[in-house]
């Protein structure tokens, strides 16, 4: 039976996602990426507003009620598209090479976060979700490959070119390596693994400017390479879906403090030009919660989500420089194994 998907504010619950093992999940995600396909194609058809970022990333704005009908979707989306190429994201580059900082208050939250999140919790079939186990070659080229298995080659390769680099920034370990190019995001905690980096749900804590306490967003992220060949016309999505997650409810424990956000989105990277160039799209729509009025919250994505283009791109250059290997844990993992 086909699934009803709404790419809306509305929480999924446990009880709304299948049993992993099954074909019903299989149906569950390629229904989920289907619909996040349609909303980014739609983008085209989307009110373009500002340019910003020095006239890097184009904002856009679904406006059209018709569209809006059609993807089946109420609240307001905001979105932004960016192109980028080996030589547009070599401004992002450090000039000079400071050294890490060490002991401060960032640093000890992400040790802590670290140390209660993926490594501690098990998948869905009791095998640890860091653990590959597939035997998967370089490329996952076969069509009858598991999700997994599939995800598990991905992670296997080395970002020699523009669109590994991307993929290894934004498909892998997605929400880890938030912590390190967004400056609000303090907190990252896997809370269930449904399948290792493909069905994930995550905790995730933004520092919000006083007097407002901070934001935390509950998500299952869902995430899959689209086309994984032929080199050129490569292309992955992420999708963010508001959840109901048993182990992390509102105003309680160390949640009593924070205000529950939700938020929805979908990213996703393509290459174009046979690879010479890199497609960023992103959209979403949000409610901080709180005493925040949405209309707030909606006059501040266009900033917000443009802001995150120079940002992830100058980590990106910094984290995986050209040419260069570079492994695919998050680098803060590394620091905190140390510590632990």
């Amino acid at each position: 039976m086909p699934y009803s998907v709404h790419l809306d504010l509305q929480p999924l619950r446990q009880e709304d996602i299948p049993n992993p093992e099954s074909p019903e999940f299989a149906e569950f995600l390629d229904a989920h990426f289907d619909a996040g396909e349609k909303l980014i194609e739609s983008m085209e058809e989307w009110h373009k507003g500002h340019v910003k970022c020095e006239g890097e990333v184009q904002i856009m704005n679904l406006n059209s009620s018709q569209t809006r009908k059609s993807l089946g979707v109420k609240e307001y989306w905001c979105g932004r598209q960016s192109a980028h190429t080996p030589y547009s994201v070599r401004k992002h580059a450090p000039t000079h090479k400071s050294p890490a900082p060490h002991g401060t208050r960032l640093e000890a939250v992400r040790s802590f976060s670290r140390r209660f999140s993926r490594q501690g919790k098990p998948e869905s079939n009791g095998h640890h979700p860091n653990g590959d186990g597939n035997g998967v070659g370089d490329e996952a080229s076969s069509v009858n490959v598991s999700e997994v298995e599939r995800q598990a080659a991905v992670m296997t390769s080395q970002p020699h070119g523009l669109y590994e680099r991307f993929r290894r920034g934004l498909l892998e370990y997605h929400s880890e390596n938030e912590r390190e190019y967004i400056e609000s995001c303090r907190e990252t905690q896997c809370l269930q693994v449904f399948q290792p980096h493909v069905a994930e749900v995550w905790r995730l804590t933004y520092v919000t400017p006083p007097p407002t306490n901070p934001r935390t967003f509950v998500v299952l992220l869902l995430s899959r390479e689209l086309k994984i060949e032929p080199l050129g016309e490569r292309c992955f999505m992420n999708i963010s879906l508001p959840f109901e997650h048993p182990e992390c409810a509102a105003k309680t424990g160390e949640e009593k403090s924070r205000v529950r956000g939700k938020y929805v989105s979908v990213e996703r990277v393509r290459e174009l030009e046979d690879g010479e160039k890199v497609e960023w799209k992103m959209a979403t729509s949000s409610d901080a919660g709180g005493n925040i009025p949405r209309f707030v919250t909606n006059s501040s994505l266009p900033n917000s989500i443009s802001e995150d283009v120079p940002s992830f791109l100058k980590w990106m250059v910094s984290r995986f420089p050209e040419g260069t290997p570079a492994a695919s844990t998050p680098s803060h993992a590394v620091e905190d194994e140390v510590v632990a």
